[in-house]
């Protein structure tokens, strides 16, 4: 075990953005340079990522400092975690980070109730051995996670809230998908209390339908910040009494919008509601 402290938050911004948004200019060295310095100029002063391709972890750094950017969490496949977590530690302890995050469970364990478990166990494991180091393991969900099982009438998404162990595994819940699986985003960011220091922030916007039923085909698209459904205010000011540290936007698409603009929407809203 490394002889040092319990990595500290130093993220310098409560509004930040997960690189994924815009993960079609960030495939090579060049265009992850110029696509940071593109969020800077909007207002972002953090992001999520995690490893660089192309570049070294001093490298990724230096071009970050550069530019006043922080990181808020790291984030890899648990896999690849379980694979190197000897060098994931090094990564997280570098950036000055206490959790990496997942952004869902590999497909293996996602096929029915018992492999869940399976998934559960080995974020327990992983999460133990980050936990040893100052780092949480984090679990980000979608909407899949609230189907409900029929051999026990139980969900995924409350099997992991409660199996998994609570002093390593924490949640970086999405607004977007708890919608999207019909839950109330309120009701799982004040039960998750403690075990959530940041919040992924998307919309869920219905729209039309040409089916002879809306209400059966009602389709839910990703929205920017504002443009959906989501009760925004309420869930600022919840996140904020409850110590949130951070808003990570996400936006997995934009449409016909350049992913820039859509970003920019996102933080010009979050930034009326009170963030910085």
């Amino acid at each position: 075990m490394i002889d040092r402290q319990e990595v500290k938050d130093v993220s310098m911004t409560k509004i930040s953005l997960q690189l994924y948004s815009v993960r079609e200019h960030t495939q090579t060295p060049e265009d992850l340079k110029e696509t940071l310095k593109k969020l800077r100029n909007i207002g972002y002063q953090a992001i999520q990522g995690g490893r660089a391709a192309g570049m070294t972890k001093e490298e990724y750094k230096e071009v970050l400092d550069s530019l006043g950017i922080s990181m808020t969490s790291y984030a890899a496949d648990l896999p690849e975690i379980a694979g190197d977590l000897k060098g994931y530690i090094e990564d997280c302890h570098y950036f000055g980070q206490d959790e990496i995050m997942i952004g869902c469970l590999p497909a293996e364990y996602r096929r029915d109730e018992d492999t869940y478990r399976q998934g559960i166990a080995k974020m327990n494991e992983v999460g133990r051995e980050l936990k040893k180091e100052g780092i949480y393991l984090s679990f980000h969900n979608h909407a899949q996670e609230f189907r409900r099982f029929a051999k026990s009438g139980r969900r995924a998404a409350d099997m992991i809230f409660e199996e998994t162990d609570p002093q390593a595994v924490r949640f970086i819940w999405d607004t977007h998908w708890i919608a999207a699986g019909g839950e109330d985003v309120l009701e799982w960011i004040r039960k998750s209390q403690g075990r959530m220091q940041y919040l992924h922030v998307k919309d869920l916007r219905v729209t039309y339908s040409a089916m002879a039923s809306d209400t059966e085909y009602v389709r839910k698209e990703w929205a920017e910040i504002g443009e959906g459904n989501l009760p925004w205010e309420q869930i600022i000011r919840l996140g904020e009494s409850l110590g949130i540290k951070a808003y990570i936007v996400e936006q997995d698409q934009t449409y016909e919008r350049d992913p820039f603009d859509a970003v920019e929407i996102s933080y010009k809203k979050l930034r009326k509601l009170g963030l910085k």
